[in-house]
C-alpha cells in the first residue's frame, strides 16, 4: 500500500528497502525467544557457508517481494539496499583475518539478536549511499564513529568496497558497476 500510495502522489518516487541479516543468526532461534528461552548465539563459530545457507531463503523472499511490488506498480520503483549481503561479505573477511582491526565476528554485534556496532552501521550507510546516489562510496571520509577504531582508514576503505560490491552485484539495487575501459 505504501508503494501504491507513494506512486499515486509522485510517479517518479524511488523506494529503498534495506535487506538485513538474520536475527540470532538463525530464524529458528527467533521462535525460541517467544517461548521465553534465551538463545545462545556463537557468531565466532559460524562459517561463511553456514551463514549463506541460513540467509538464502530470507534474501530470496525479499527479492521475490520486491519483484512483486514492482510488478504490481507496473514499473521499477522499489530497490533493494543489500546491507545483509554486505554484512556477510564483511564477516567472511573477518573469518579470513582480512578485516583491519576486527579479530572476531562477535565484535560486529552488540547483543545476541544482532544489533550492529559501528562497523556494520557504517557499512549499511555506504550501501544506502550507493543505492540512493548510484555512486561508489570509496573515498568518502572516515565517519567519526569509525575514527576511534583501530586501523580506521583501512577499515573504512574495506567497508566502502564491500558496500559497492554488494550493491553493484545485486540485481534489484538499480546500480551497476561501470564497465572498465579496455
Amino acid at each position: 500500500n505504501f508503494v501504491k500510495l507513494g506512486l499515486e502522489h509522485n510517479p517518479n518516487l524511488r523506494i529503498t528497502v534495506q535487506e538485513f541479516w538474520l536475527p540470532f543468526e538463525d530464524q529458528a532461534l527467533w521462535a525460541s525467544r517467544a517461548k521465553g528461552e534465551k538463545p545462545i548465539v556463537d557468531r565466532d563459530a559460524k562459517t561463511i557457508a553456514q551463514l549463506r545457507e541460513a540467509h538464502a531463503p530470507y534474501f530470496q523472499a525479499m527479492d521475490d517481494h520486491v519483484r512483486a511490488l514492482n510488478a504490481n506498480a507496473g514499473k521499477t520503483a522499489v530497490f533493494v539496499v543489500p546491507a545483509g549481503q554486505a554484512v556477510l561479505a564483511l564477516r567472511e573477511k573477518v573469518i579470513k583475518g582480512e578485516a583491519p582491526g576486527i579479530a572476531k565476528q562477535s565484535e560486529l554485534f552488540t547483543d545476541p539478536i544482532g544489533h550492529p556496532r559501528d562497523h556494520i552501521k557504517a557499512l549499511a550507510t555506504y550501501c544506502h549511499f550507493a543505492v540512493i546516489y548510484g555512486r561508489n562510496p570509496v573515498g568518502l571520509p572516515v565517519p567519526a564513529a569509525l575514527a576511534k577504531l583501530p586501523e580506521s582508514e583501512k577499515l573504512n576503505r574495506l567497508l566502502q568496497e564491500l558496500a559497492w560490491d554488494a550493491v553493484t552485484q545485486h540485481p534489484l539495487s538499480g546500480v551497476k558497476a561501470p564497465v572498465a575501459a579496455r
